[in-house]
């Protein structure tokens, strides 16, 4: 189930077709209505126009993560500002775009975002990753968790740390993108993360 909300018809049409026939797709077209939507069908994606949050922006993502904990959502913002970009991910939205993305690129985010990547600039890594890593563990706690990785998954954990993409990790290895993945789901199940950014956390902690 897939979810769009925003109060302009004309957006609509191309998310739609952005996210294509992923599976059923609802519009949303009041802040109020999304709230309720999310927590009756608990979807696996929104793209959300961050105008229909008004000036509330990360008190509606966090209200909206609380009642569907498993959504991804994507937010579509004016313009992209950095301090907006990291209070929205900070938040747990998973991507952030410009509102007149075209179709091409906003299907490409969908996808990403749903094989549990994030769709951030690399730019905005870093400063991400400091800016939480107050919540994480100490640096003990992190090298302990990757005494259990191999030699690869190691490299492979350092490559997303440094906010690279599986298919960027795959043509850096010479590895195929199906080899990487296999690799992600197993580092994350060693080391108990379940998303590339607290796995981005436990790298720079550990070092």
């Amino acid at each position: 189930m897939f979810v769009t909300a925003s109060a302009h018809p004309e957006l609509l049409d191309g998310w739609r077709v952005a996210i294509g026939d992923r599976g059923p797709t609802v519009e949303v077209r009041r802040a109020d209505a999304l709230a309720e939507c999310l927590t009756r069908l608990q979807p696996q994606l929104v793209l959300l126009d961050v105008r229909l949050t008004h000036v509330n922006t990360v008190r509606v993502v966090t209200d909206l993560l609380k009642r569907s904990p498993a959504t991804r959502i994507i937010m579509l913002v004016n313009e992209l500002d950095e301090d907006q970009e990291l209070a929205l991910f900070r938040a747990g939205v998973r991507g952030v775009c410009v509102l007149d993305s075209d179709t091409n690129l906003l299907t490409r985010i969908v996808s990403v975002v749903l094989q549990g990547e994030l769709w951030i600039r690399r730019a905005l890594v870093a400063k991400l990753v400091d800016s939480l890593g107050s919540r994480e563990m100490d640096t003990n706690g992190a090298t302990g968790r990757f005494a259990v990785l191999t030699p690869r998954e190691i490299e492979i954990a350092r490559l997303i740390g440094e906010g690279a993409s599986n298919k960027r990790i795959a043509r850096h290895l010479s590895i195929t993108e199906q080899t990487v993945k296999g690799h992600v789901t197993a580092i994350f199940r060693k080391t108990g993360v379940d998303d590339r950014l607290r796995l981005a956390l436990l790298v720079s902690r550990r070092h």
